[in-house]
């Protein structure tokens, strides 16, 4: 008969990592899609247009979004 001694603290340690770094990341996603990308894009289109004192920007999901309701 083997007797197998398992340590449950480096095993909840490492399942608490992963659960931690997820977490991180769908928020770190929802962040992206929500906030940044939006400026992001912006900030390409005005590098891309220097000389134009006024941009036009269509969020086309927002707009979307405005339309359903």
């Amino acid at each position: 008969m083997e007797v197998t001694v398992m340590n449950t603290k480096k095993i909840l340690s490492a399942i608490g990592t992963f659960v931690i770094v997820g977490a991180v990341s769908t928020a770190g996603a929802a962040l992206w899609t929500n906030v940044l990308d939006g400026r992001f894009q912006m900030v390409k289109t005005k590098l891309t247009h220097q000389k134009s004192d006024k941009i036009i920007f269509v969020d086309f999901k927002k707009a979307k979004r405005d339309l359903g309701r």
